[in-house]
């Protein structure tokens, strides 16, 4: 591919764009990249160094892919639990390791064959198809990328895929590790198993104070009050600044008139348009509409059929060329065209149907004109009084003084837990039409101004928090009834266990399945044959795991896959991989060969890491990271 796209450049016009292009490095910026970044270091690789500005570079881009992937804002905070910081210096000491090496081996890329890379590159090509340097720029940006260190990621890159392929990439992984592997991940069991479950298991009674006791302290978690809040919401809505507008028909016959692209259908047209090979194509077709014959048996002589003609349902602006545009809505519904050259070449149209444009009355839209002006208007006021209502916080005016000055109503949510629960358990029907605003009282304090939120819907929407409840954990008189139906449960719980225990130990002691199964009511099953995958309702990983870990006829236990029933099992029958089973075992060794040429790169960057020697600047990473938070 890149042979290809070097030969793209070729000749003197491609040495002309490579000699641009090099000295636009120098123009733009980039020449910077071929002698360092700054002067603020945060890590050195043997004499290879970290630069700060490169550092909050990528932490910037890998923050944004992060937020995109879950779809949130991260805060400083998060991403340091995360370990971005940590991540992004990891990664970037271990390209500076190879780095050095490819140095050291005297690997490289010449400043011309990475401009003609560039140039050839097709994400940059503008509308003439050919290299454009505001398309590079822009792309760059959407990237999150600097001109200078796009050119130094793509000399990094080459070089390393230099170092690859002479090195890791061919490595080939042990033909005996392969077959282990492939044994290890086809080989099938059967088990026949019993589920049991709580109804197995007697009353145990009602526990003593002194259990009771226990219990609540060692399973205080579980009768913790959520943390709720309270705040005022005051919510500013377009309909609220629109209700009592007025206007009239001739202020509405105006602003129709206006907007009357707005209500006019256009008309469309049902086309079909046969392109034609050559001059051959073109004298046949040529001859055939000169003698009136039906479109059919011109597609036909064109050696074509009317899937290939039809555009469909069209507009005027659907069709790119103006010529065949003003062609094609000119004629007559049925009319054949002549032969037109087009940009694809000759063609012949036909218009098949026509739907004329449609442009709805005044009258018909009126009231929704009225209802869109008044919206409009009001979002223009509702814009102008939210630095009202701004100036008024600013002076420490609180959200319920403001709602009492200009007559607007203030929401009370009281006791509300993170996810929007209220003390009745229904869930706050505010708080669910702004889901997002509940995350930020939740991150804010007492009496603290939140900044004002915008919601999809228009409205401008305030809050205050004015009460906070801390999670605590209810004294046991508060939840008596509960902590003793959860004994119970946890006292079942052991004593199923400790039945499962005992079954396996008969099992394995030589007792048949059947005989051990004949007092349950319900009745033992054999499972399908299962690999090492295979995780369901029935059967969890654990139990799974626990399967293959036993030799065949031998019995374990473990919880089923979902719910609190318990799964006793035996290992009636083991099947081996069947090693002439091509394709899979090409899957799985492909899937294994790529971990394992990771696991040689990374012990490969471990090793230049000690042969160079790793210096990191810690205070001056964490002034980085708190330079990144402070923005």
């Amino acid at each position: 591919m890149l042979d290809i796209m070097r030969k793209s450049v070729n000749g003197f016009v491609g040495i002309l764009l490579i000699a641009l292009l090099v000295v636009a490095f120098g123009l733009w910026g980039i020449a910077d990249t071929f002698t360092g970044f700054s002067n603020s270091v945060l890590a050195k690789v043997g004499d290879e160094e970290i630069e700060r500005v490169e550092f909050q570079l990528r932490y910037l881009q890998q923050l944004q892919a992060i937020e995109q992937q879950f779809g949130t804002t991260v805060s400083p905070d998060q991403a340091r639990g995360l370990g971005l910081d940590r991540e992004v210096l990891r990664n970037m000491i271990g390209s500076a390791a190879l780095r050095a090496a490819a140095i050291d081996l005297g690997l490289g890329q010449s400043d011309e064959a990475l401009a003609a890379e560039i140039i050839a590159d097709p994400n940059f090509a503008g509308p003439n198809g050919k290299f454009d340097e505001p398309t590079f720029r822009a792309v760059l940006q959407r990237n999150g990328l600097s001109e200078k260190l796009y050119v130094k990621d793509q000399r990094d890159f080459n070089i390393r895929d230099q170092m690859s392929k002479a090195s890791y990439e061919r490595a080939i992984m042990p033909a005996m590790m392969s077959e282990k592997l492939f044994s290890h991940f086809l080989e099938r069991r059967i088990a026949k198993y019993l589920i049991l479950t709580l109804d197995s298991i007697d009353d145990v009674g009602e526990p003593t104070e002194e259990e009771l006791e226990s219990f609540y302290e060692q399973a205080k978690l579980r009768f913790t009050q959520a943390e709720r809040r309270s705040a005022d919401l005051l919510v500013l809505t377009a309909e609220r600044f629109s209700e009592n507008m007025t206007f009239s028909d001739e202020e509405l016959r105006v602003e129709y008139e206006q907007s009357i692209d707005l209500f006019t259908q256009p008309e469309e047209r049902a086309i079909d348009q046969l392109v034609l090979a050559d001059d051959i194509e073109i004298a046949k077709v040529s001859s055939l509409i000169a003698q009136n014959k039906p479109f059919v048996d011109i597609v036909s002589a064109a050696k074509q059929d009317f899937d290939n003609t039809d555009l469909g349902w069209v507009k005027v602006s659907d069709i790119i060329s103006a010529e065949l545009s003003e062609k094609a809505f000119a004629m007559k519904k049925g009319e054949i065209s002549n032969v037109i050259e087009g940009p694809l070449g000759a063609v012949v149209l036909r218009v098949r149907d026509i739907k004329p444009e449609v442009v709805q009355s005044f009258e018909a839209v009126a009231d929704n004109l009225r209802q869109a002006i008044a919206l409009d208007r009001a979002l223009e006021d509702m814009v102008a009084f939210s630095e009202t209502v701004e100036d008024n916080r600013a002076a420490g005016v609180s959200l319920q003084e403001i709602g009492q000055r200009f007559d607007l109503a203030v929401v009370s949510v009281e006791q509300f837990t993170r996810d929007g629960t209220l003390e009745n358990g229904k869930s706050s029907e505010i708080l669910q039409r702004y889901p997002s605003l509940t995350e930020s009282l939740y991150g804010a304090v007492i009496g603290e101004d939140i900044a004002m939120f915008e919601a999809p819907d228009g409205s401008f929407v305030w809050a205050q928090v004015k009460d906070i409840q801390p999670s605590q954990v209810q004294p046991l008189a508060a939840v008596r009834q509960d902590a003793i139906a959860q004994w119970k449960v946890a006292e079942q719980a052991k004593l199923l266990e400790a039945m499962a225990e005992h079954l396996v130990s008969q099992g394995n002691s030589g007792v048949d399945f059947d005989t051990l199964a004949k007092d349950f009511p319900r009745r033992a099953l054999t499972s399908e044959p299962m690999t090492r995958q295979v995780s369901n309702e029935t059967f969890s990983e654990q139990a799974v795991e626990k399967l293959f870990a036993v030799e065949k006829s031998k019995f374990a236990w473990a919880p089923v896959g979902f719910g609190s029933e318990l799964l006793v099992m035996q290992a009636v029958d083991v099947i081996d991989a069947e090693l002439k089973d091509g394709e899979a075992k090409d899957l799985i060794y492909g899937g294994e060969l790529r971990k394992y040429r990771a696991d040689l790169v990374n012990q490969f960057i471990q090793s230049l890491r000690s042969t160079y020697g790793v210096k990191v600047y810690d205070s001056a990473v964490q002034q980085a990271v708190n330079q990144m938070a402070a923005r």
